[in-house]
């Protein structure tokens, strides 16, 4: 039994699917349920069965998987010590960062990584909460930052804080979105992030709570231009709260809609095969130092 056909099987086990984890592994699916079936044929022992829904463990598979991941995570930490034994080996530490974390903690996060791990290059990466949680799932980054609640048993989580989302609107507009409320959104042009951003899912659950459908015209994935918007009067978007009263505070055309409002999770999230990580373990220091009164 070799390292890879035990990724095979912890991938499997994560996703359920023979395809998805062929896909994050970038191999073969004949090649992944070739690793499972031999990994079984050592151990003479069924570790999956198939259904409807794809591949779920059986009781062998779920014993054996806490096993395999905890190997996987020490290989992953020998392999950083291993490679430090050149010396000339510079450690590149990859993050995924989103809009609702303002510019201030990011800033505050890489002088204590800069500070923590002088020796390290910092590369950090901006996108959406479900683009950067899908490359950390598939470890194209060290660890990221994530709206929302982790779909993924191969990520860890940590939460952070509770983001406030507010609708905005163009200050002329507010007295009459506010007097019709919840059916005056129906009305209302909407301002819409797509699927991937970590606010949508949370925004279409509170349209069915008050059993509005607000009709989209815009999809815009940045903030700033979604605020520029409302304030043309081209519709009503749902900001964080930090981002609306900066943009009151400028003096931009906006209200906010009190009485239209959402907290969201934020979460710090690496691969749990990282767990042992050395750089990872240093960042995850670093964030609990940043964000001291996590939730």
């Amino acid at each position: 039994m070799d390292l890879n056909q035990l990724k095979s099987f912890v991938a499997v086990a994560h996703q359920g699917n023979l395809t998805q984890a062929a896909e994050n592994l970038h191999l073969s699916q004949p090649a992944v349920s070739a690793q499972i079936k031999a990994i079984e044929r050592h151990l003479d022992v069924q570790l999956f069965e198939r259904n409807a829904q794809g591949m779920s463990l059986t009781a062998a598979g779920s014993a054996l998987l806490p096993e395999a991941e905890a190997l996987l995570r020490h290989m992953h930490r020998l392999d950083h010590f291993a490679s430090r034994l050149a010396g000339s080996h510079t450690d590149v530490l990859e993050v995924g960062i989103i809009h609702p974390l303002s510019s201030k903690k990011t800033a505050q996060l890489a002088q204590c990584l800069r500070d923590e791990l002088p020796d390290v290059h910092l590369k950090f990466r901006f996108g959406l909460s479900g683009d950067l949680i899908n490359a950390v799932r598939k470890k194209e980054l060290h660890a990221g930052f994530f709206l929302g609640s982790n779909p993924y048993r191969s990520v860890q989580a940590v939460p952070l804080e509770q983001v406030e989302y507010v609708l905005l609107c163009h200050h002329d507009e507010a007295e009459t979105v506010r007097a019709g409320l919840p059916k005056s959104l129906n009305r209302c042009n909407w301002i819409d992030m797509s699927a991937a951003s970590g606010s949508s899912k949370h925004i279409q659950q509170l349209w069915r709570q008050l059993k509005v459908s607000p009709p989209s015209r815009i999809q815009c994935d940045r903030p700033s231009a979604m605020i520029d918007m409302a304030a043309q009067g081209l519709g009503v978007a749902f900001v964080p709260r930090r981002a609306a009263v900066k943009a009151i505070g400028s003096g931009l055309p906006v209200a906010v809609v009190e009485e239209v409002a959402a907290a969201i999770e934020l979460n710090f999230v690496y691969p749990a095969e990282y767990e042992e990580n050395p750089l990872v373990s240093a960042l995850a220091e670093v964030v609990a130092r940043v964000w001291p009164a996590a939730v």
